[in-house]
């Protein structure tokens, strides 16, 4: 079995052919160590095969997800970028801050998701793995470059010794760019409640966090509020979730808010207690609604059936407000889903009910102005939908 291949860059830069070379291994599934801002890493794309190396080689647990390098900042679609998670970025960036960010489509394998549903990612400004991240046009993964317990790597040599280690064979290519400077690790932040949650200190210092991003809430800000860990600079872990303090704002949009989106809204808010899911916040709105109207006749007949009530529900029309305060937008028909997208330009995640509740149906049907059983056969999809939404959400249903 031969070893690792080595590529040298002694400028500080990899050469063009180089780079070509080191994009097409990436793109054929192959691993790559690569220097940081602060530590040598270890990554491939986000893909079935180099994941799995990936973990096999670093005999990775599988509750401990890895890290993933950004090619922009706009980030790859399905990660939840609320404001705060926006303006870090947009101020730190690239730096050395890895944004923990909610994933609520389960758009990324298991690999890199943690038991919280969390994504953590992060833009280098290290020249090499920007060199290497521009060239393979996607995300890479990132874990420190050494076996189990032991100490990141810092140069080359350090490791191909790490590589002997681990038993890394000629699927890892080294990029040397010689010894690096000592660095702090990053400072890692979780984006995916309603308040930034600071899980490592790392380079940057706290009160420049808060200014750039101040807590909405008193309990922001507290270092370990989940018991996610960072394992060390190239990587990131995250423990076991806990269900009564997940935070998850979903949002049902319909047409006039008075039938299927408020129905939906209590249906959740009454099935999240009796999960036990106190995190779980909703509300709902809609693309043409006049606000402040009641929840229509049928709607609140049915679900009086269930011993819930609609009384005191007044219709909200949908606008930027709601799409920044949501984490999931939940739309009932893709003409709702298209409205939301234009309005939110990508800000927010949102799917049709029934796709992310994995329902091939298309949406639910408007019972506007249908007999009281057509609601009731309404609140009745709702509710089988809703058990499957909360069963994709509820921390640790996939580890």
């Amino acid at each position: 079995m031969s070893g690792p291949r080595i590529i040298r860059c002694p400028s500080g830069l990899l050469p063009p052919g180089r780079l070509r070379e080191v994009g097409r291994h990436l793109r054929s599934g192959g691993l790559l160590a690569y220097p940081t801002e602060t530590v040598y890493g270890l990554g491939g794309l986000v893909e079935e095969d180099p994941l799995r190396e990936l973990a096999a080689l670093k005999r990775r647990d599988a509750d401990k997800p890895f890290l993933l390098l950004l090619p922009d900042p706009q980030g790859p679609p399905g990660l939840v970028w609320n404001r705060c998670a926006r303006r870090l970025a947009e101020r730190l960036w690239p730096g050395p801050l890895t944004l923990v960010l909610s994933d609520p489509g389960r758009a990324f394998p298991a690999q890199v998701r943690g038991g919280s549903g969390g994504v953590a990612v992060r833009m280098s400004p290290a020249p090499v793995a920007r060199q290497i991240l521009a060239e393979a046009g996607a995300p890479i993964t990132s874990t420190s470059a050494n076996p189990p317990g032991g100490t990141p790597a810092r140069s080359g040599t350090e490791v191909l010794e790490a590589a002997d280690a681990l038993d890394a064979d000629d699927r890892l290519w080294v990029v040397d760019a010689g010894a690096l400077p000592p660095a702090p690790a990053s400072t890692i932040v979780d984006c995916t409640g309603r308040d930034p949650v600071v899980l490592r200190a790392g380079a940057l210092d706290p009160s420049e966090l808060r200014e750039i991003c101040p807590p909405a809430g008193a309990g922001a800000d507290v270092d370990g509020r989940r018991p996610d860990t960072g394992e060390n600079e190239a990587g990131v872990g995250d423990g076991p979730p806990d269900a009564a303090t997940k935070d998850i704002r979903i949002l049902y949009v319909c047409t006039g808010n008075t039938c299927r989106s408020p129905m939906a809204e209590v249906l959740t808010r009454a099935r999240a207690v009796q999960r036990g899911l106190s995190g779980v916040r909703v509300r709902s709105a809609g693309t043409m609604a006049y606000e402040g109207s009641p929840a229509s006749a049928g709607a609140r007949t049915a679900v009086g059936d269930r011993g819930l009530e609609l009384d005191r529900h007044a219709a909200r029309l949908l606008g930027e407000d709601e799409l920044e305060w949501a984490d999931l937008v939940l739309a009932m028909s893709p003409s709702h889903l298209a409205a939301v997208e234009a309005l939110s330009r990508g800000r927010c995640y949102a799917e049709v009910i029934t796709g992310f509740a994995g329902d091939a149906s298309g949406g639910v049907a408007d019972p506007f102005g249908g007999s009281d059983d057509l609601y009731r056969d309404t609140c009745a999809q709702l509710e089988r939908l809703i058990e499957a939404v909360l069963d994709r959400l509820e921390p640790g249903t996939d580890g």
